[in-house]
């Protein structure tokens, strides 16, 4: 009698731990199906709180606090706003022109780009060809999953963890030279935050953003997105605008 109830514990334990590892749930179709929701918006805007860690020359590491907001529509533009004591700036594109507001500085940047130019080139020629800085971009490309996880090599399901409030699912991955994470709302499945880890950078310095009031069906048009020189401001670079020290 013993041992048929020994045995029958053993295959019980083993059913259970079975059913736990199966039931765990796949960090990468998760992150995917989140990204995925931001993907299929037309338009979308949201809130955001940027935490961007900065390691000096002697080891010291310290972390600029900044909010804003991303407005962005597929057909029509965008603008990225980030404000803090340091950096206060807004960078847009109205579907034929760039424009950046440096209010620190009072400086106004702005460039005519080709007609055939999309929103998703746009972000591209700021970014790596005129010294711009989108905070978090690459959650807003139109397949943003495909190359958030190029080059991933793991990923992790960390349970979950509240973030401002909210219940939020954790998601980690690694690649070559970063780690980043995925914080993704328990109930409505939208990015909660979003890290990422260099780790090759001495210190490992993170960048964090955190997300809310998703909206993904906001009313916007041209006026979104096109900006006015302010009175006073000088005209400039994108490369000057970023003189400002991050």
């Amino acid at each position: 009698m013993r041992y048929k109830l020994k045995q029958a514990l053993i295959v019980l334990s083993t059913s259970m731990t079975v059913m736990a590892v199966n039931a765990q749930p796949d960090p990468r179709a998760m992150a995917k199906e989140s990204l995925d929701k931001l993907s299929a918006a037309d338009t979308l805007a949201v809130d955001i709180a940027i935490a961007d860690e900065t390691v000096l020359h002697d080891g010291f590491k310290v972390r600029a606090l900044r909010e804003g907001e991303v407005l962005l529509s597929r057909e029509g533009g965008f603008v990225f706003s980030r404000s803090g004591t340091i950096v206060d700036q807004k960078i847009a594109f109205d579907g034929q022109n760039v424009y950046g507001i440096g209010n620190n500085l009072e400086v106004f940047a702005t460039a005519e780009m080709p007609d055939d130019t999309s929103v998703e080139s746009a972000m591209d020629a700021l970014t790596k060809e005129m010294g711009a800085y989108l905070p978090g971009r690459d959650l807003f490309y139109k397949d943003a999953a495909a190359g958030m996880f190029d080059g991933v090599t793991s990923g992790q399901y960390l349970g979950l963890m509240p973030v401002d409030g909210r219940s939020c699912h954790y998601t980690a991955f690694r690649s070559e030279d970063i780690d980043w994470h995925l914080w993704i709302g328990e109930t409505d499945g939208l990015p909660c935050k979003y890290m990422i880890t260099s780790r090759w950078i001495s210190g490992q310095p993170e960048f964090e953003m955190t997300f809310s009031s998703w909206n993904l069906s906001p009313e916007l048009n041209r006026d979104s997105f096109a900006l006015e020189k302010p009175d006073g401001y000088t005209e400039v670079t994108f490369d000057a605008m970023q003189s400002q020290p991050e």
